[in-house]
């Protein structure tokens, strides 16, 4: 019975198959393809395979964060969509070879070069945090016809918003191909009272633009426009190379194509009190250019604009078409009333070969405010306008405690032939004035074609490498100045400095980080010199050394919880610099960094990990941290910049910007004289026996910016500032009352603090 009934369910499967039409394919055959238009159902329209749905963007976003180049896409087309990014970060290297095209965040419209800002779409309004990682590959292309359209990495950024702290590889690059009015900067076109810092750029930046006698640019940043809050660009670096074509456009002023490392153009509302503040920035790249403004650090400081300690190594080279056409600076090229350069020193050399007016520090000075500024290189033009600090000036500039060297003279075909002045007349080194007119030059230092000795090879007898960010920049600027006032000429001084940077970064780029800032003090010298792309293996090895600094990125959450990764880098650190001295064993030294004024400065992607509110409580955790960095890891020493800082802070020099330039930077003037106290009676009071006291060193700039926030060394507060730094040595961790210090009761009690060589206190 059971065969039966299988046999007849065979037979009824055979004749439900044969019915269909169907064939039962054997194993061997291939299986039969679908054929165009073929459908198991005649009369029926093949509907076609439904996309994804693609993602709505939302209407506002706390944190966004950037793993890949899709994400950092992303974010740019959700901002220009509208979304309300409130804040992205990046979370590591960011490779962008596989974009084909690069559309900006925050691709709104603002008309360059315009007297009062007008923003058309969506700008960025939130902070943008790079955490020091790097955006890799990324090729540029600002080939619009709109003007307007600002466009980089970032068009427009708003009023309030914050861009920091990333590097653009070199295997990047930007191209200026436009052909209507436009501002472009490989960081961002156009900025719109925010900030910008903490950015180096090893690109190279190219201009080909075509638009007649308007206003374009290329610069890091295109166009920066203070109106009501100000802008800071501050610790910006420029190492790759600039070429700009020119064609069309022979104009020399505010129409003309402006090309510079840093900022193109710098401008501000008629009126308006508030500053654009360029700080700690660099250009290195050289300009080959053709354009009728050219310069390292700002194309044109046009109204309410300071630069403050910024410095240009990268040579120029400009053949403007036009004759006499061409307006060029190596700081800057033009600088107008309400300006001010504070600290600023160019080395690189300026040629113009068709009779451009060139100055080393700019083309026209007007009657703005130079102080402490100094240029090194050589200008070179046919023109009768030239000079070491300007070309030819119309108003009466201010020019004090500045340095003229370099040479200057005819281009004469590449063959140059160097201007010479009597004692009397030497005045006229400096640049072109006109008549009626006179500049205020004041404790000028002339040192025309006097070229500085070479000290490379003075044996020192202290040599000391800092490696450190932005903070251990605060704590060393003064030291030259202390050394020479000291009469202690043979310390040999190497700064190696990248803004943000953290110990762990310093450990994992030992041998591949070649974009380091190198500062070097050589012996007697009494200024820093700058150079870059080297790394720290490289300085490690190139000495023996007698001292090691190591400073930790206090704004980030590796200087706040001590734990055994921190230790590992800590250590490590200093293990790898063991590793290049062979039998010598140099001492090393934790630099304790300070608290911030304001808590917002701190990185956002840092923030939460944050355990305080306040300035007492940052200061705590500092303290903490430094305490079990002295315990744990195999430190000499500790010095306290950041307690001398606590302690000045209790005493009537303290200030609305609390001692801060910026909110979390030194005042230039008293704290950073006080931190160099610390490091001077530290480290080179033991080995000289000599102090601070008596030490004639000022620096006398007055400044009440922020961002360039400056109170001015005098023989009154300077006695102050160097008990707080004994204070600091004597208790590192301790915060002193200095309330009722007076300091201008002579007599009063500053006594040198106990010192134990090799004191972990």
């Amino acid at each position: 019975m059971i065969k039966s009934l299988k046999l007849l369910s065979i037979l009824l499967a055979c004749s439900l198959a044969f019915s269909c039409g169907e064939k039962e394919p054997k194993p061997q055959d291939p299986p039969q393809q679908e054929q165009p238009g073929e459908n198991e159902n005649p009369g029926e329209t093949e509907k076609p395979e439904t996309p994804p749905t693609p993602e709505t963007p939302p209407t506002e976003v706390d944190k966004f964060e950037i793993s890949t180049a899709d994400d950092l896409v992303k974010l740019a087309t959700w901002v220009n969509g509208g979304t309300n990014v409130k804040t992205a970060m990046l979370k590591n290297d960011i490779d962008m070879a596989s974009v084909k095209e690069w559309i900006p965040i925050g691709n709104a419209v603002c008309p360059a070069g315009a007297v009062d800002a007008t923003v058309t779409g969506h700008a960025w309004t939130g902070v943008f945090d790079g955490n020091g990682y790097k955006i890799k590959n990324l090729k540029m292309v600002a080939n619009t016809s709109t003007a307007g359209a600002n466009y980089g990495l970032f068009g427009v950024l708003a009023p309030g918003s914050l861009v920091q702290n990333f590097i653009i590889d070199a295997s990047c690059s930007f191209e200026v191909t436009a052909t209507a009015s436009i501002a472009t900067g490989i960081v961002a076109g156009y900025v719109f009272d925010a900030t910008i810092r903490d950015i180096t750029n090893h690109a190279p930046m190219t201009f080909k633009g075509k638009a007649g006698s308007v206003f374009m640019s290329m610069a890091m940043i295109g166009q920066v426009y203070c109106k009501d809050n100000g802008i800071t660009i501050d610790s910006c670096h420029n190492n790759g190379e600039i070429k700009a074509e020119n064609t069309d456009n022979m104009e020399a002023g505010a129409k003309a194509y402006h090309i510079a490392g840093i900022v193109g153009f710098a401008h501000a509302l008629s009126g308006s009190a508030v500053m654009t503040t360029v700080s700690d920035c660099s250009n290195s790249g050289n300009l080959t250019s053709a354009t009728g403004r050219t310069a390292g650090i700002v194309g044109a400081m046009n109204r309410n604009v300071q630069l403050v300690n910024c410095e240009n190594t990268g040579n120029s080279f400009n053949t403007m078409p036009k004759e006499d056409g061409s307006r060029l600076g190596n700081i800057t090229c033009n600088i107008t009333a309400g300006c001010k350069m504070t600290g600023c020193v160019n080395k690189g050399n300026l040629i113009s070969t068709t009779k451009g007016r060139c100055g080393g520090i700019t083309s026209l000075s007007n009657t703005a405010e130079f102080v402490n500024c100094a240029n090194y290189g050589e200008v070179l033009t046919d023109g009768q306008y030239r000079g070491l600090f300007w070309a030819y000036n119309t108003a009466n500039a201010t020019w004090k405690d500045c340095t003229a060297s370099g040479k200057v003279g005819t281009y004469n075909n590449g063959s140059p032939v160097y201007d010479e002045h009597t004692e009397a007349t030497k005045a006229q080194y400096l640049g072109v004035q006109k008549s009626g007119t006179s500049s205020t030059l004041t404790n000028i230092n002339y040192l025309v074609g006097v070229k500085e000795p070479d000290k490379s090879d003075v044996v020192a007898d202290l040599s000391i490498l800092f490696i450190g960010n932005s903070f251990t920049m605060d704590a060393v600027t003064h030291l030259p100045g202390m050394l020479k006032a000291a009469g202690i000429e043979k310390v040999h001084m190497v700064h190696m400095y990248y803004g943000g940077r953290l110990v762990s970064q310093y450990n994992s780029g030992w041998t591949t980080s070649s974009d380091y800032h190198k500062y070097e003090c050589l012996p007697g010298s009494e200024t820093w010199s700058h150079t870059t792309s080297t790394n720290l293996a490289e300085i490690a090895a190139s000495k023996k050394w007698d001292i090691v600094t190591i400073q930790e990125h206090t704004g980030n959450a590796a200087a706040w919880t001590w734990n055994t990764t921190a230790q590992s880098n800590i250590q490590g650190l200093v293990d790898k610099v063991k590793a290049t001295q062979g039998t010598n064993v140099p001492k090393f030294y934790y630099i304790l960094s300070q608290a911030y004024f304001n808590m917002g400065k701190i990185g956002t992607g840092s923030q939460p990990s944050m355990t305080w509110t306040d300035q007492a409580g940052m200061w705590d955790v500092i303290a903490a941290f430094g305490k079990n960095v002295m315990e744990n890891v195999s430190f000499d020493g500790i010095i306290s910049t950041g307690v001398m800082l606590q302690n000045l802070r209790t005493s009537n020099l303290d200030n609305d910007m609390n001692l801060t330039r910026d909110g979390y930077h030194m005042d230039n003037g008293i704290s950073r004289y006080g931190a160099s106290c610390t490091v001077f009676e530290t480290l080179i009071t033991p080995k000289f026996n000599v102090t601070m006291d008596g030490n004639s060193y000022r620096y006398n700039v007055s400044d009440t910016g922020e961002s360039s926030y400056t109170t001015p060394v005098t023989d009154i507060n300077a006695p102050m500032a160097l008990q707080a730094a004994r204070y600091a040595i004597q208790s590192p961790y301790v915060v002193t009352d200095m309330s009722d210090y007076k300091v201008n009761v002579p007599g009063n009690s500053i006594g040198d603090v106990g010192y134990t060589e090799g004191s972990k206190e």
